[in-house]
This record gives structure tokens, C-alpha cells and sequence, in this order.
């Protein structure tokens, strides 16, 4: 199913987000340290029991952990982790169960990502570092399987 069959019979009723986090891990005088920011972004779909029209549900984690481009790679410089539930109203064709959301979720990912994203560089810049920029898209090329783990930018 493509994006635009999905899309076509599913509308984004609501995105929440229910838990925020960011913390800056070695201090004030790491905030000017070049570094690279490693995003995953995780979707787990779910179909809600009983709802009619159908109505599925999307629990969604966006991490951001960030390394300095040079010294030892392993040290963390900062992380955040939003997490956020949309969920997708049916509005037309028959119902679509909760195994074809499930093996098609993946394009919702695209819908999604520029919110989160928008909202994790909101967190970067209260913790002062205003100087890393997140993509605010996903690849263009993305062939999602049923097994495939996190969605990874770097």
C-alpha cells in the first residue's frame, strides 16, 4: 500500500506528546563542542478495540544522543527522548484491520517526523545548544519492512 492509498483512507486525528526529556551531560563548556546528533526515531502501531469508524493508534519515541566529532566517540554530550501517541481516524473504505496498519504504519513516519523534529531542536535550544540543526525530513527512500527496527539519521 502506498502513502497516498494509506493517507487517502486514514486522517491524523490527534498528536500528543506525553513525555519530554533532554539534559545536557557534561556541563557548560560542552555546549561549543562539535559534535554529531545520532536520531532514531521508533513507531509502534496498534489498532483501538471497538472504535467505529475504525481508529488506530501509533505509539511514537524520538531519541537524540549527541557525540563529539573528534576525541573519544563514546561520550555522550547530550540526549533527549520525546515520546507522543497520534492517532488515525479511518475515514473511508472498509476497514482496514489492524495487521494492513501494522505492515503499513511505516509511512506515517513522514507525517510525524517534522512535528517531533521541530520539537526536539526546541529542546536543543534550551539547553543552549542553538549551533545543532536536525533534519526536519526523512529520507526520501525508505523500504520499510515488517521486522524493520528505528528509523536512524546521523
Amino acid at each position: 500500500m502506498t502513502a497516498d492509498e494509506l493517507f487517502r483512507l486514514l486522517t491524523l486525528e490527534s498528536l500528543s506528546l506525553t513525555s519530554l526529556q533532554a539534559q545536557l551531560l557534561q556541563g557548560q563548556e560542552m555546549r561549543n563542542v562539535e559534535c554529531n546528533a545520532h536520531v532514531e526515531l521508533q513507531l509502534t502501531p496498534t489498532a483501538v478495540e471497538g472504535a467505529n469508524p475504525p481508529q488506530y493508534a501509533l505509539q511514537i519515541r524520538l531519541t537524540c544522543v549527541g557525540t563529539p566529532t573528534r576525541g573519544v566517540q563514546r561520550t555522550r554530550l547530550f540526549d533527549l527522548e520525546i515520546k507522543a501517541l497520534a492517532m488515525y481516524r479511518q475515514v473511508a473504505g472498509e476497514a482496514l484491520g489492524a495487521s494492513v496498519f501494522a505492515a503499513n504504519h511505516a509511512v506515517c513516519a513522514r507525517q510525524l517526523f517534522p512535528a517531533l523534529a521541530t520539537r526536539a531542536q526546541g529542546l536543543l535550544s534550551d539547553l543552549g545548544l542553538t549551533n545543532i540543526r536536525l533534519p526536519l525530513d526523512l529520507p526520501q527512500q525508505m523500504t520499510p519492512t515488517e521486522n524493520q527496527g528505528p528509523v536512524v539519521l546521523n
